[in-house]
């Protein structure tokens, strides 16, 4: 059973600094003071969400908010009931209500025609989505942290992401109101707040397997770059500033085009010439990347929006692109029509 302090000041200095430097990143990413509202922290029982438990308990005792646990058991794994009961009497002891969910994850991802690892966020999400309204809270808290912020720009190189998306990962997302408040804190930090406080955690042997990319990143290519430059995680953390401040340039750049849109009652968008051909063409192709969003569900690929980008400059009028769930852009006299065919 472990015997959580009551406030933050019992903590030793180094570790109430690291809980206080943790609030104020959060507060400034969500712009409002976080800990004071209620919320969700999902918790697999390992080091990084078991400490952002105990750092969330802390900072809303100090703030007047209030945290609920989430909890999700894949069963891919012979031992994950007792990750379960380890989240479970975690929670217990510190006084924080606790919701758990069992999935089929294998079952899931044959039936769908999908990967395990896609299966399991979908279902997690779901479950999570569920407790936010059961719970009624502001905010639902994950634990990535800047090693996961590293191998996430990693993974972004290797699928061809392009700029701003390669600096990694947000730290807020208003839309899902999801929040990263560990994103530039250490592993090794969590750690040792843990054992400050004797408070232990789930190990998950999977994560020592190299069948999943992500895994192959972290245990192989990681360690290589951190010999090559011991400081990775500065950098990485220094590279996400640069895309932030990047994709603020560029939201604020494209806002200013999304009232020149023409809108049809049956839900198409035109980009009209007028608006097309004064704009850059890095303009161009992140407004037809933010249009097909408006649209609704389904992420344009960067290949497609070259290939129409490409066909725009060369006035090919009457060439159509299709984009996922049925999205099309045609290519007019009048400009780009973006709609959705109606089967979808």
């Amino acid at each position: 059973m472990i015997k959580l302090p009551v406030s933050i000041q019992e903590l030793d200095s180094v570790h109430a600094r690291l809980c206080l430097d943790i609030e104020k990143f959060g507060n400034l990413k969500s712009n409002t003071n976080f800990a004071s509202k209620k919320l969700l922290v999902a918790v697999s029982g390992g080091i990084d969400s078991t400490a952002l438990l105990i750092i969330s308990t802390l900072l809303t005792r100090k703030c007047g908010g209030r945290v609920f646990c989430a909890h999700v058991d894949h069963n891919l794994r012979d031992e994950s009931h007792k990750d379960r009961e380890f989240v479970e009497n975690l929670c217990l002891d510190i006084d924080v209500p606790c919701a758990c969910k069992s999935e089929n994850v294998s079952d899931y991802a044959s039936k769908n025609s999908m990967g395990l690892e896609e299966a399991g966020r979908i279902l997690r999400y779901d479950f999570f989505n569920q407790c936010m309204k059961k719970f009624d809270t502001s905010f639902l808290l994950l634990a990535h942290h800047l090693g996961d912020l590293g191998e996430d720009v990693i993974m972004r190189l290797i699928r061809g992401a392009g700029w701003p998306a390669l600096g990694g990962m947000d730290a807020y997302d208003p839309d899902r109101k999801l929040l990263r408040p560990l994103l530039t804190t250490e592993k090794q930090q969590l750690k040792d707040l843990l054992e400050s406080i004797d408070c232990t955690w789930r190990e998950d042997k999977s994560n020592s397997s190299n069948a999943w990319t992500r895994n192959r990143v972290r245990n192989r290519i990681i360690p290589l770059l951190m010999e090559e430059n011991p400081n990775f995680g500065t950098t990485v953390s220094r590279l996400k500033n640069q895309a932030d401040q990047d994709m603020d340039y560029w939201n604020h750049e494209i806002s200013k085009c999304l009232n020149k849109l023409e809108r049809s009652e049956s839900g198409e968008i035109l980009a009209p010439s007028s608006l097309l051909n004064k704009s850059h063409s890095a303009v161009r192709c992140r407004l037809f990347k933010k249009i097909i969003e408006m649209l609704g569900k389904g992420h344009a690929l960067a290949d497609t929006i070259n290939l129409l980008e490409n066909a725009y400059s060369a006035r090919k009028t009457g060439s159509v692109f299709q984009f996922p769930a049925g999205k099309t852009a045609t290519i007019t006299k009048q400009g780009i029509l973006f709609k959705i065919l109606k089967r979808y």
